[in-house]
C-alpha cells in the first residue's frame, strides 16, 4: 500500500458520515454491555438468556431504580447521623423502597376492601391451575379476618394452609371450609416452645411436615416477626420456595434513627439478593390514623429466581 493510498484511506475514515456511524456502533455496543452487566449484577439463579423478555425488561427497569435509591441515600448522608434530608427534600421512609418491578400479569386486589385485602399478580393464572397442579397457599397469621383466604379458595383449586398460635381456629369468611387447613403454630426464626407455651416453627419445618416443596402464594402478616421468619428462610433456602409473597412489614422503630434505617435497608437488600421483586405496595392507613406514624406497609413480591408457573409462557 502506497503512502498516497494510506493518506486517502485516512481522509475517508475521518469524514463526518463515517465518524457518526462509528459513534453509533460504539454506543450500541456499550449499551449492550451495560445492559448485560445490569442484569448480571443481580444474583439470579437463571442466566439472562433464560429469562423471558418481559421479566428481563422489568429487571432492567428495577435495577435502575435500585441505583437511584443508592445514590439518593448517599447524597443525603444516610450514614452520617440523620438519614432524613432537609425539609424541602424530605422523602418518607417507604419511598426509598419503591415497588418498581412490573408484574407480567394483571394485578388485582383480593380480599376485603378494608385492611386484610392483598394486591395479587396473575389471579387468572392461579384460576387456571387444576387439582393435579397441586396449587398450595400458605397464610402465616390469620387472627380474625379470613376474607383473603376465602376468596382464594372460592376462585382457585388451591389448598390453603393457615398458621397462627394466637387463635384456636379460622374465624370469619373461611371458617369451616374444607379446603383450608389450620395449625396452631407461630412461624418465626427457629423451632421452639416459648415461655407462654406457644409453638414456633420455621417455614422449612412446616413445609417438610406437610410434604410440600413449593408454595404458589405465601402470605405473611405476623406482627413484626416477619424479619426473623424471612431471615431464617433466606438462611435455609438457596432458592426461596414460593412464587409470590404477600407481606405486611411492621417497621415501627425504623423511621428516623439512622442505625435502624440501615438495618432495615440491609434486610430489604437481602430480599432483593434472593430475587424477590416488589410490584405493589399499600400503606396501612388505619395504623397511620390511629398512631400518626407510617410504620406499616403491605408489599407484594414476585420471585424471579425460581422456575415456577408465574415465569413460564411469557
Amino acid at each position: 500500500m502506497t503512502a498516497t493510498t494510506v493518506r486517502d484511506l485516512t481522509r475517508g475514515l475521518l469524514r463526518p458520515r463515517f465518524l457518526i456511524a462509528a459513534f453509533i456502533v460504539t454506543a450500541l455496543v456499550t449499551m449492550g454491555v451495560h445492559r448485560g452487566r445490569l442484569v448480571n449484577n443481580v444474583h439470579l439463579k437463571m442466566a439472562p438468556e433464560e429469562l423471558s423478555k418481559k421479566i428481563y425488561s422489568s429487571e432492567r427497569i428495577y435495577q435502575k431504580q435500585v441505583q437511584k435509591r443508592k445514590r439518593y441515600i448517599r447524597q443525603n448522608n444516610a450514614n452520617e447521623g440523620a438519614w432524613m434530608p432537609e425539609a424541602k427534600e424530605m422523602m418518607p421512609f417507604w419511598w426509598y423502597f419503591q415497588p418498581s418491578f412490573n408484574c407480567p400479569y394483571e394485578i388485582e386486589r383480593v380480599g376485603r376492601f378494608n385492611d386484610g385485602g392483598k394486591w395479587m399478580c396473575g389471579m387468572t393464572l392461579l384460576e387456571s391451575m387444576t387439582k393435579e397442579d397441586g396449587c398450595v397457599i400458605y397464610s402465616l397469621g390469620v387472627f380474625d379476618d379470613s376474607s383473603w383466604e376465602k376468596e382464594m379458595i372460592d376462585r382457585t383449586k388451591c389448598q390453603v394452609y393457615a398458621f397462627d398460635a394466637s387463635v384456636n381456629g379460622i374465624a370469619g369468611d373461611a371458617a369451616g371450609n374444607p379446603n383450608i387447613h389450620f395449625s396452631k403454630y407461630f412461624i418465626g426464626g427457629e423451632d421452639k416452645v416459648d415461655e407462654d407455651g406457644h409453638t414456633w416453627k420455621t417455614l422449612k419445618t412446616i413445609m417438610q411436615e406437610n410434604g410440600h416443596t413449593w408454595i404458589d402464594v405465601l402470605k405473611i402478616d405476623i406482627e413484626g416477626n416477619e424479619f426473623d421468619a424471612l431471615n431464617a428462610m433466606m438462611d435455609q433456602f438457596d432458592v426461596l420456595p414460593f412464587s409470590q409473597l404477600q407481606l405486611e412489614i411492621h417497621a415501627h422503630d425504623n423511621m428516623v434513627d439512622v442505625e435502624k434505617f440501615n438495618k432495615f435497608l440491609t434486610f430489604w437488600e437481602r430480599l432483593e439478593s434472593k430475587n424477590l421483586r416488589p410490584f405493589w405496595s399499600e400503606l396501612n392507613m388505619i395504623y397511620t390514623r390511629l398512631y400518626k406514624e407510617l410504620g406499616l406497609s403491605e408489599y407484594s413480591f414476585i420471585n424471579i429466581g425460581g422456575r415456577h408457573k408465574f415465569l413460564q409462557n411469557l
